[in-house]
């Protein structure tokens, strides 16, 4: 295979999708169903949790997308006068039967470009969609699963995909609980719900706290997966791995956000913290 043909092979086209609906799941998030004929073949040559959503412009009414070159197998990108808002997100559900996508936006205040566009956004507008691609958690006899709501996205389909007999334990951090979801859980997987109540998000030390105070058997094979606000993500990392000594390949830590900071600044200076 060809440099070019295996370029184009790895690389997921961007599709430009459709709004089917809108729903609020809670005070802080809301759930935008996307669809059409673009869609098809989503998941015939990639996998992964992640995304990448292209918001277009004030006064477009579909987003401006990168193109892949035939003859390079790289992208094309649009002027920068022309180009959309990328941010990267979850998968929270793909229903190739119906052809649907589920994508969940944490409403931040009033700045954040992807949450602004889901608030207003209705049934016939449109989104850019790239992907899937991404790591989640691997198998393992035992899971911890920590995050907080930019997170509960993909710890929810995490523990949606487990086996009936997965163990472990959920902690997710929220505002209040008028922001916690009816997730559907192994029996012996415990979910605890952990609230800031006013709080600035990004400031409390709550997950951390809670993650120190844990019994997680030395004895089973774990598998750690802790994304949220980047502080927060680096400093649980730290405590798996310097004072429980998990390795490597038990901890995937994400900074998913930091804490004053736009995603695209995070990820050109940081990468996400990610491993």
């Amino acid at each position: 295979m060809g440099t070019a043909n295996r370029l184009r092979h790895n690389r997921p086209p961007a599709r430009d999708l459709e709004v089917v609906r809108t729903v609020d799941l809670s005070p802080s998030m809301r759930r935008v169903t996307l669809g059409g004929e673009e869609l098809e073949g989503f998941l015939d040559q990639h996998t992964g949790p992640n995304i990448k959503v292209f918001v277009p412009q004030r006064g477009q009414q579909r987003p401006v997308l990168p193109a892949l070159d035939e003859e390079t197998g790289r992208y094309r990108w649009p002027a920068a006068e022309h180009r959309p808002t990328m941010r990267t997100y979850t998968v929270r559900r793909y229903d190739e039967s119906r052809g649907e996508l589920d994508v969940d936006f944490v409403m931040h205040g009033e700045h954040g470009v992807a949450s602004n566009w889901a608030r207003r956004a209705r049934p016939g507008d449109r989104l850019g969609v790239m992907g899937p691609g991404g790591k989640t958690c691997r198998e393992a006899d035992y899971y911890l699963l920590v995050g907080d709501e930019t997170a509960l996205p993909a710890i929810s389909s995490i523990v949606e995909g487990l086996p009936p007999t997965a163990r472990g334990q959920v902690l997710v951090e929220v505002d209040s609980i008028a922001d916690q979801q009816r997730v559907a859980c192994p029996p012996d997987l415990s979910w605890t719900w952990l609230h800031r109540d006013g709080v600035v998000p990004g400031r409390s030390r709550q997950l951390h706290e809670a993650v120190q105070g844990l019994d997680v058997p030395a004895d089973l094979d774990v598998s750690a997966w802790v994304a949220g606000e980047s502080g927060a993500v680096r400093g649980i990392r730290r405590h798996l791995r310097d004072e429980r000594g998990m390795d490597s390949k038990s901890v995937l830590a994400i900074g998913y956000w930091k804490y004053g900071m736009a995603e695209t600044e995070y990820h050109d200076k940081h990468n996400h913290d990610r491993d």
